[in-house]
This record gives structure tokens, C-alpha cells and sequence, in this order.
């Protein structure tokens, strides 16, 4: 591993996977940590809420402690969606088909992670694919970060606003499937190789960038939406990732401090305030930086290579996705997945919300639920 250290607790805290505590700079293997019960007062009740409830796209299930309108506590229960996921033992484009379908909605961050991961392990040069990997995964932030501003929208009630999210998203979709043949980049991306069509990226992304401006200045003219995102869901801690961290003034950012994927260039946008509201300004940003990276990021013509998969090696990868850190380790056996580890955003954007949600009321859970981006279906993964 060129970057990674195996029993190394260095850098920030970026995730968890089983045992593991993952690092920026390394993993290490801990014990569980005891986690503190919250001790009910006699005047508050437990209001179960899940794990199948409208609004809400994946299981889960949520118990909130609350005296009647305000949010004291919440315990929340992903396992609705855990699942094993027979990897071991695999060869690596048989991995690659399930690490890709981890979570759709992410599939070219997660298969990209994996391949760099891959790439370490077996010593393969990769910088020839490296820049279209990038167009690719800011090409997902973009539908991401957009998604995130929908569920906002709706949560407030916003029909217009909502459906016209909507119609960019569905916009950059159709990009995605013309340009990757797929709307989730499923198959696009090989060893030091991407599948795409990027100069049909490059003459349709200036035009989303403008329609979303436009949704965007309005929604700032809304008073009304900006009073339900500013001062809820307030969340500042330093074990934060993604937006979460940008939107408490955290510069927090694999794409400058992770080796595995660098950005030339690139600056972080970042908030103070650490509320829904920042959550809001970090993303929307985010999406205009990622039209720009899109429209300034040199391509290199190259083509496809044949390599020795049949090879033995330990490699690690770490990239900014759109929810934050996702990290990858592998050790290949003769060609064949024997260990892996995987780190998924989501896991520390819930313990966030856990932290952001009590002294909010019940109507603003919904907000304070879609600002951070979480995915269940990534927290559900058990590699065997």
C-alpha cells in the first residue's frame, strides 16, 4: 500500500467497517465501544417512527424520546437493509459487479474506490483514466448533492421548487446513461479505463449549471424556505465528514488530502453556522465547483491496456464521494479477493444526525434527516 498504513490511528476519523476504525492516514482493529443509554425523564415517552413510513426512501427505524413536540433523544435502527455480499474469493471484475451495486445512487464513487484500491494492490499505473474518473464522480455529485436539495424541498412542502429538482436530476441522468451507457455508471469503469462519452459531458453540463442557478437564486429569495432550514439541525464536531464538516467550517476534503484521487487546484467551500442551512449552501456550491471541474478537467486519449490481474497484493484507496471519505481496502490473492474493508460516509453522517436532531421539533426532522445524505443500504454491507 503506497499511501495506507494497516494498524496505523493517524489523521482524522473517517468512517467504520466491523471492528475496524478507519483513518485518513490508516485503519486500525478495536474493540466495540460501549455506547451511553439516554435516561428517559418520567414526563417523556417512546415514539416509534419506522421502519417502512412515507417520505423516507430506504427501512429504517427510528424511536424518539419527546415530552410532546420537542426531540430529546433518537435511537435510530438501520438493519431493516443489512445483507451479506459474497465477495471472498472473487476475482476482481466479479467484485467489481457487486461492489458497484453497494448503493446505485453512488456506484461510480464506490467503483471507482474500489478499482484505485485494486490498482495499489497490483502496482498498476493509473494516471492515464485518473482525470475521467473525476469528471465521472463530480458528474455524480451533482445528481447527489441535487437530490439532497429535492428531499428539502419536500420536506418543506415546496412542490414547484421539488419537481423542478426533479427535472435536473432526471437531466443529469440522461447525461449519465448517453455518456456511460448506464444512469448509475454500472459497467463504466475497468482497470486505469473508463467507458464514457465525456465530450457529450462537456457540451450538456454548462446548460444544468445554468438551470440549477436559477432554481437556486429563488430559493434564496424564499423567506420562507430559508426560516425552515437556518438554526436546525445544528451539528459542529470534528469527527465530520463531507458536507457535514464544509457546512461547520471544518476543511474537511479527500479530494486535497487524500493522495488515492487529487484535484488540481481544487478550493473547499465551507460554511460556519453548521445548520440545515449551511448543509444547503455547502451542496448547492458544490454543485456549481463540480460543473467547473467538469468543464476544466484535461482528458488524456488513451486506450485500453491488457494487465497481469493474476497477482498478489494488499492496496487502499480514499476519495471524496458526495456524502464524504469512502474508503476501500483489499488484499488480492493470486488475482482473487481475500480481505476486504469498506468505509461508507453514511456511517458517520447518521451518527451525526443523531447528535444534530434532539431540541429541533417534530416538523423539522425531515429536514434535518435529508441535509446530511444518508444512505442506509451502504451502513447494510457485510463482506464475506
Amino acid at each position: 500500500m503506497k499511501y495506507y498504513k494497516n494498524g496505523i490511528k493517524s489523521g482524522r476519523l473517517i468512517g467504520k467497517y466491523k471492528n475496524y476504525s478507519i483513518y485518513s492516514e490508516g485503519f486500525i482493529s478495536v474493540m466495540d465501544e460501549e455506547s451511553r443509554m439516554y435516561e428517559k425523564n418520567p414526563d417523556e415517552i417512546n415514539f416509534a417512527y419506522g421502519p417502512s413510513a412515507g417520505g423516507l426512501e430506504e427501512s429504517i427505524g427510528f424511536t424518539l424520546q419527546t415530552p410532546g413536540e420537542i426531540i430529546k433523544n433518537v435511537d435510530v435502527n438501520p438493519s431493516y437493509k443489512m445483507r451479506d455480499i459474497k465477495i471472498i474469493n472473487d476475482d476482481i471484475y466479479t467484485a467489481l459487479l457487486k461492489i458497484e451495486r453497494v448503493n446505485g445512487y453512488h456506484a461510480a464513487s464506490n467503483s471507482v474506490c474500489f478499482l484505485l484500491a485494486v490498482e495499489d494492490a497490483l502496482e498498476i499505473e493509473n494516471s492515464d483514466s485518473n482525470n475521467e474518473r473525476i469528471i465521472e464522480i463530480e458528474l455524480e455529485r451533482i445528481r447527489s448533492n441535487l437530490h439532497v436539495i429535492k428531499g428539502l424541498c419536500e420536506s418543506a412542502g415546496f412542490s414547484v421548487p421539488e419537481k423542478q429538482v426533479s427535472y435536473i436530476i432526471e437531466r443529469v441522468s440522461r447525461i449519465i446513461s448517453v455518456s456511460f451507457r448506464h444512469r448509475f455508471f454500472f459497467g463504466a469503469n475497468l482497470i486505469n479505463m473508463v467507458n464514457g462519452n465525456i465530450d457529450y459531458v462537456l457540451k450538456e453540463i454548462g446548460d444544468i449549471e445554468k438551470e440549477f442557478r436559477l432554481l437556486y437564486n429563488d430559493l434564496l429569495a424564499s423567506k420562507i424556505f430559508m426560516d425552515r432550514l437556518q438554526e436546525n439541525g445544528i451539528y459542529k464536531d470534528v469527527n465530520s465528514i463531507g458536507p457535514a464538516a464544509r457546512a461547520a467550517g471544518l476543511k474537511y476534503d479527500a479530494r486535497i488530502d487524500s493522495k488515492s484521487l487529487l484535484y488540481d487546484g481544487y478550493k473547499i467551500c465551507t460554511y460556519s453556522s453548521g445548520d440545515v442551512f449551511a448543509r444547503f449552501m455547502v451542496r448547492s456550491n458544490e454543485i456549481f465547483s463540480a460543473c467547473d471541474i467538469i468543464l476544466n478537467t484535461g482528458i488524456k486519449k488513451h486506450y485500453m491496456k491488457k494487465y497481469d490481474l493474476n497477482k498478489s497484493g494488499e492496496g487502499a484507496a480514499r476519495i471524496e464521494s458526495p456524502q464524504g471519505d469512502i474508503f476501500y481496502y483489499v488484499k488480492i490473492d493470486h488475482g482473487r479477493i481475500s480481505d476486504i474493508i469498506m468505509s461508507s460516509p453514511s456511517v458517520l453522517n447518521l451518527y451525526a444526525f443523531k447528535k444534530a436532531l434532539p431540541g429541533n421539533i417534530f416538523t423539522d426532522f425531515f429536514f434535518v434527516w435529508e441535509s446530511f445524505g444518508i444512505w442506509v443500504s451502504e451502513m447494510g454491507v457485510n463482506f464475506i
